[in-house]
Order: structure tokens, then C-alpha cells, then sequence
């Protein structure tokens, strides 16, 4: 009787143990994602930290592209000076005035201003060095449950929209910010002392910085449409027109208002819609090969 009971008395000790290790199973994964949230928030609030100590440096660096037009550390930029009682001398002070080049100075109009300025961008700072460690930790927690050919797709987006990104915002950095800079600094009048504020200043650079890195993703949806089958090169070159006026329109909506910054907006959208239907054929072919291998 002992050996007749025993399998059935271990079949009821077993059950609970593989209902109690599936719950654990769960309540692992939860524990993992939490694990992993956790290490990405400590490891921003640490980035934080290391950025505000750099604050200055950081600002410096982004308001860089604006600096070679702004008056010296220190200084101020004063309007000259116009003689009231000579005719030759006003029209003599007024030609030189237009001659010598914009100095701009930069302000701020609260004494809390600077201080929430090193906040925010040392915010900024610490999640751009951060957002590496977080995406691994997201890929970490992720990749466990894809297939290798799922994998490898992932990986490849994931390069490929780390690459377009700095592209796009060292464009914007680099290129179009110093371009509309000077080209908007052309209409100031010779009697007026320009003056940027602090932080719509460096908030309208970052803003173009941003969307010019999201603009550039634009290939790789072109890419994810066409591997899904949802979008093909053909349909590409046949709105290729209806293609171009749309990007203006974007162009318009997310720069300021003046056309040097839409066109440069709208130009590198262009060359990049070109790039996505040649880089389109070849994704079309690979996938065709790999069906007809299968």
C-alpha cells in the first residue's frame, strides 16, 4: 500500500511545485524589468550629477555655434555712440556702424534663470550619455524572447537609427545653425544692440537639433514599410512630386520662420528620400532570394 500511495502523494507535491514555478517564472521577469529600471535610473541620476558638475562647459558648448557673434566674456555690446550736432559726423558713425560686425550679448531676466538653465541641460546631458546604457538594459531584457533573424532586424534598426541621428543633429549643429545665424543677423538694423536670451536662445538650438536627428530617421520607416510589404520602391519614385511638396510643408511647420532653414531642413529630407528608394530595391531583392532559398 506504502509504494501504491507514494506516485500519487509525489504527482500532488509536484503539481503545486510546477504552478509555483510558473508563478515564479513571472514574477522573475517582473523582478528582471524592475532590476533594470532601477540600474537605468541610477545610472541617469549618477550622469546627472556629472553633467551639472560640467554645467558651464555644456552650456558653453551648446550655444557654440552663436558665440563667434556675441561679445566677448565680460563685455558688453553697446550701440555706438551718434554726435548729435554734425551732419558728416552722424552719416560718417551710422556707415561704420553698418560696416563693423554684430556683437550680440547674451542676458537673462530673472536671478533663478541661470541656475534652472544648468538644470535643464545638465537633464539633457546626462540622458543623451545615458540613453546607450538604457537601451541595452531595454535589449537586455527584450532579446531573450525574439528568434535570431528577429534579432538581428532589431540590432540593425537600432544601429542604423543611432547613425541617422548624429548625422542629423551634427547637420543642424554644425551646418544650419551657423548659417541661419548669420543669415538672420543680416537684417539687424545698425542702430539696434541685438541680445539673445539664455534659455529661448539654447531651447530653439536643441529644439533644431531634435528634429533635424528625428528627421533623419525617415529611411529607416521607409525601410521597416517595405520589409512589411506595406510600401514598395515603385510606390516611392510614382509620389516622388507629392513626396517633395510635403517636405517643404514639414520644412516650414518645424523650422522658424525663414526660408534659408526650411530649405536646409527640406534639402537633406530630399537626398534622403532618394537614398531610402535605392537602399529600398536592395531590401526587396534580399527578401525575395531569402523566400525563394526557403
Amino acid at each position: 500500500m506504502a509504494t501504491s500511495t507514494k506516485p500519487k502523494e509525489e504527482r500532488q507535491e509536484n503539481e503545486p511545485s510546477r504552478n509555483g514555478d510558473a508563478r515564479m517564472t513571472f514574477t522573475a521577469h517582473l523582478g528582471e524589468l524592475r532590476n533594470r529600471m532601477l540600474y537605468s535610473m541610477a545610472v541617469l541620476i549618477l550622469f546627472f550629477f556629472v553633467c551639472y558638475a560640467f554645467s558651464d562647459h555644456i552650456v558653453k558648448a551648446i550655444a557654440s555655434p552663436l558665440l563667434d557673434s556675441s561679445a566677448p566674456a565680460g563685455e558688453t555690446a553697446v550701440a555706438p555712440e551718434v554726435p548729435e550736432a554734425d551732419d558728416g559726423v552722424l552719416a560718417e558713425t551710422a556707415e561704420s556702424a553698418e560696416q563693423e560686425p554684430r556683437q550680440v550679448e547674451w542676458v537673462t531676466l530673472t536671478p533663478f534663470e541661470n541656475f534652472f538653465v544648468k538644470l535643464r541641460f545638465s537633464a539633457y546631458g546626462a540622458l543623451v550619455i545615458a540613453f546607450p546604457f538604457i537601451i541595452y538594459q531595454i535589449c537586455a531584457f527584450v532579446f531573450p524572447g525574439l528568434k535570431p533573424r528577429e534579432k538581428k532586424i532589431v540590432q540593425f534598426a537600432l544601429y542604423g537609427c543611432a547613425a541617422l541621428s548624429v548625422a542629423g543633429a551634427a547637420v543642424a549643429f554644425f551646418l544650419v545653425i551657423p548659417t541661419v545665424l548669420q543669415y538672420l543677423m543680416q537684417f539687424t538694423l545698425p542702430f539696434v544692440n541685438p541680445q539673445f536670451r539664455l534659455s529661448e536662445t539654447l531651447s530653439v538650438i536643441l529644439r533644431l537639433v531634435l528634429v533635424f536627428a528625428l528627421v533623419f530617421q525617415f529611411p529607416m520607416a521607409v525601410l521597416v514599410l517595405v520589409y512589411m510589404g506595406l510600401l514598395t520602391p515603385e510606390a516611392l519614385k510614382r509620389n516622388r512630386r507629392v513626396a517633395i511638396v510635403g517636405m517643404f510643408v514639414v520644412g516650414a511647420l518645424l523650422t522658424p520662420p525663414d526660408p534659408l532653414t526650411m530649405l536646409l531642413m527640406a534639402l537633406p529630407m530630399l537626398l534622403l528620400y532618394e537614398f531610402s528608394i535605392l537602399v529600398s530595391y536592395v531590401v526587396v531583392r534580399r527578401k525575395e532570394k531569402a523566400q525563394a532559398d526557403a
